[in-house]
């Protein structure tokens, strides 16, 4: 993948069912970083957020109400990019 002449490793992060725990893990994870978020981030190739603690705290929401509906598993698995992507930046 490529974005604006830099190359993006495509990171594969949906599944059928997400579990409870794969809930808490994340949420976990962001709240523990959400004072240390970049403003802006390229996700994806067709991706980008220019307010990403606002992007987060809005697709955390969702996961805490709906939890493991396989309805909403679009935004585990955005989350989980996102956390990739940040990893990849250097955030732990």
């Amino acid at each position: 993948m490529e974005v604006i002449g830099k190359k993006i490793e495509e990171i594969y992060t949906f599944k059928k069912q997400f579990e409870e725990a794969d809930v808490v893990d994340l949420t976990a994870w962001f709240e523990a970083r959400m004072d240390k978020l970049p403003q802006e981030l390229q996700i994806s190739n067709s991706t980008h957020s220019v307010n990403l603690a606002k992007t987060v705290k809005m697709m955390l929401g969702v996961v805490r109400q709906k939890g493991t509906s396989p309805t909403f598993g679009g935004y585990m698995a955005h989350l989980a990019l996102i956390r990739e992507r940040l990893k990849e930046q250097g955030m732990e």
